[in-house]
């Protein structure tokens, strides 16, 4: 196994940071997407951040797609069973919540919860059990936080710049996947 030096990703941060390392995990989704493979527990807690910038890390539980066959088909292999709910709660998507296929629009899901975190310091979704989490994320938008002129988080009141959480889509067909 690979040492990879760095800290754990945590917020509030800088907004002009947040930015510049959500841009390098969307750099890295998008390296993962391009060979077919869908991350599907991206999290807080797995991108390390050190000199050099952001690792992704942990594709345990990734899907990945293989190249079509000579029928044309794309063939897909699974590492979980149909319906089965595997990852970090908090930042799946409502179609994973929901023992549903996963594709890189869940990534995307999980990436604008990470970024909402890195910018606000709380998650996008809350709930006082795994149930009102699920229940959270399948019905609820992550509220819009504010920013203070300087990018710091705004408990409350005007003069902050609203923070993107409207963005955080429940529904896949909200998400684009390139």
């Amino acid at each position: 196994m690979e040492y990879v030096e760095g800290k754990p990703l945590k917020g509030p941060i800088e907004l002009n940071e947040a930015l510049t390392l959500g841009g390098q995990i969307l750099d890295a989704l998008d390296a993962a997407h391009r060979k077919g493979i869908t991350h599907r527990d991206l999290s807080r807690a797995i991108i390390l951040v050190n000199k050099n910038g952001v690792k992704v890390l942990d594709f345990g539980l990734a899907k990945m797609e293989h190249a079509p066959a000579p029928d044309g088909v794309t063939k897909t292999q699974p590492l979980t069973s149909e319906g089965s709910i595997l990852g970090t709660l908090q930042y799946m998507s409502p179609e994973q919540v929901e023992g549903k296929e996963a594709d890189a629009r869940s990534d995307i899901f999980a990436f604008g919860a990470v970024l909402y975190e890195m910018i606000t310091g709380k998650p996008a979704f809350e709930g006082r059990s795994q149930a009102s989490l699920i229940a959270s994320i399948l019905k609820d938008q992550a509220t819009a936080g504010k920013r203070t002129a300087t990018g710091e988080p705004e408990s409350s009141g005007p003069g902050g710049a609203d923070v993107p959480g409207e963005k955080i889509r429940s529904g896949a067909g909200n998400r684009r996947a390139k």
